[in-house]
């Protein structure tokens, strides 16, 4: 028999995880878990590849349970299920603060669906973000 990799859906992968980690207890700052997901690399999926740096890509939208439109967005490669790799086998990693810029008004954002590590923000909350975390250089 094999030895399985030491990582599980229950252990933190990296600083943003973390932050998802402690995000939920009593005493924890949401702006933290804000600030760490702006700053870190994150990951989407699409059915699309990047031919350039110029390249437009289609991430996949996934339905919350009310029926509304979420970008999924991923922490780690791992935590892309496969059941999502059918659908859009392209794992690009960029700055969660590119997503935030780019998602547009209409739609929220799911970070590791059905993983240990994640939320959903509503496309007011993002919009929140957008306004209320401005880059260093931005100010």
């Amino acid at each position: 028999m094999t030895e399985q990799p030491a990582h599980t859906d229950l252990q933190p992968l990296n600083e943003l995880e973390e932050k998802l980690a402690t995000g939920g207890q009593e005493d924890a700052n949401p702006v933290d878990v804000i600030l760490s997901f702006l700053n870190s690399e994150v990951y989407i999926i699409s059915s699309d590849t990047v031919e350039g740096m110029d390249s437009q890509v289609e991430p996949l939208v996934l339905a919350n349970a009310d029926g509304d439109p979420v970008l999924a967005v991923f922490s780690h490669p791992s935590r892309v299920d496969q059941q999502y790799l059918e659908a859009a086998p392209n794992v690009l990693g960029t700055q969660g603060a590119a997503i935030i810029a780019n998602i547009g008004d209409e739609l929220g954002m799911v970070i590791n669906p059905g993983a240990a590590y994640g939320f959903e923000i509503n496309p007011e909350g993002v919009a929140n973000i957008r306004r209320d975390f401005k880059r260093a250089d931005e100010q």
